[in-house]
């Protein structure tokens, strides 16, 4: 029996959650820095902690929600996102600060497994066009983040008071969630997957190709993502002179063209078939990487050399993103809250180190984070070989 989809909106925001909450402290990594009197080496992890938080729990999520249903698990992990940022608040170290982070980013994490994972128990098809208008509602959140962060920065002297923000949302999601959200699990569908152990399951998905290779691909574009993000906020101020306003709004532009592309990917993969369009972006993802590099070799670090291939990735991103988190949920609709949180963890550990490798290698020279975004693209391309390398593969 197909079960009724619950409102994109409201799977939108929470999948927006997450991302929220990761791009709001971008504006405020140098004051916490001088607030703690630590390096950026240390600092970034307020950003990495947050999505290693995201990575760990991903996994356990969602096989847990095909034990016991997508609702509870949701509910559940806005809660603790909530807990986390009452810590983040009040946090007056940055050891206190890193680990609530880390939770507050396992909390987070529920929003975009299990509207995922919903999407799959009520759709038939393998088209992205669903999960691309939850993504494009969700690809608000990153680029308001910066902004809003921002706006708090210049009433508050204390970064620590953007987790108001943080506090806010979770409550604000966690209200419809409570009254709105409805089952989505088919019991008889559930039961099929919990003849498979956690062992089982995840045997399984590793050993696809489809699964390993839309992951990876997922994975490589979260990679150069944030491999930019992680020193972004200094690279605006200190190369360019951009303040945290103008920061703001230059990130909320180029995540317009991200959900624009996104949706554009969604309708584009009914017509011409989800590897078309994955295939699109990717080619498209390589340029921009292989761009972004020649640029700061040839130019240097100007706005422009920064912005035009950033352009070209964000636009790449919005076709590759939900088509490969499509791709790696459509084998096994029985066990697809298991493999909505494997491959988002999969993809986001890989995110996690491209976001610490850009935080070793930045010493004020942007070309090292240049070739280190040009190298996760060339990985991204690779894994797509290894789906296409798959016999079972429709390449349409």
């Amino acid at each position: 029996m197909q079960v009724k989809r619950p409102s994109t909106l409201l799977l939108g925001l929470a999948s927006g959650m997450s991302p929220f909450g990761m791009a709001l402290v971008v504006p405020t990594l140098e004051l916490f820095a001088q607030k703690f009197n630590a390096p950026y080496s240390s600092i970034q992890f307020i950003l990495s902690a947050y999505v290693f938080g995201i990575a760990t729990a991903q996994p356990i999520i969602g096989f847990l929600s095909d034990k016991v249903g997508r609702r509870p698990i949701m509910i559940s992990g806005i809660i603790l996102f909530i807990a986390a940022s009452v810590v983040c608040l009040y946090a007056q170290d940055l050891s206190t600060l890193i680990i609530a982070r880390f939770i507050q980013g396992m909390g987070g994490s529920v929003g975009s497994v299990m509207s995922r994972a919903m999407i799959r128990d009520t759709t038939n098809t393998v088209s992205a066009k669903p999960l691309s208008r939850v993504i494009a509602i969700m690809g608000i959140a990153p680029m308001i983040a910066p902004v809003v962060g921002a706006f708090v920065l210049e009433f508050f002297s204390n970064p620590n008071y953007i987790f108001i923000v943080t506090l806010c949302i979770g409550i604000i999601i966690l209200l419809p969630v409570l009254f709105l959200l409805p089952e989505t699990l088919d019991v008889k569908l559930a039961r099929t997957g919990l003849e498979l152990s956690w062992n089982k399951k995840y045997q399984l998905l590793l050993r696809s190709r489809i699964f390993v290779g839309s992951t990876f691909v997922y994975g490589f574009t979260t990679g150069s993502f944030f491999a930019f993000l992680a020193i972004a906020s200094t690279v605006f101020s200190k190369d360019l002179g951009i303040d945290v306003r103008g920061f703001g709004l230059i990130w909320g532009g180029m995540t317009v063209l991200y959900t624009i592309s996104s949706l554009i990917g969604g309708n584009l993969s009914t017509r011409i078939g989800l590897m078309n369009v994955m295939k699109r972006g990717i080619i498209l993802n390589l340029i921009a990487g292989l761009l972004i590099y020649s640029l700061a070799r040839f130019l240097g670090t100007n706005l422009l050399s920064i912005l035009i291939p950033l352009t070209f990735m964000f636009l790449a991103h919005g076709f590759i993103v939900s088509t490969a988190l499509t791709k790696a949920v459509s084998d096994r609709p029985e066990i697809a809250g298991s493999s909505s949180g494997l491959s988002s963890s999969m993809g986001l550990m890989i995110g996690g180190l491209f976001s610490i490798l850009s935080g070793a290698f930045y010493t004020g020279d942007f070309l090292p984070i240049a070739l280190i975004i040009s190298v996760s693209t060339i990985f991204c391309y690779l894994s797509y070989r290894l789906i296409i390398s798959d016999k079972a593969v429709d390449i349409n």
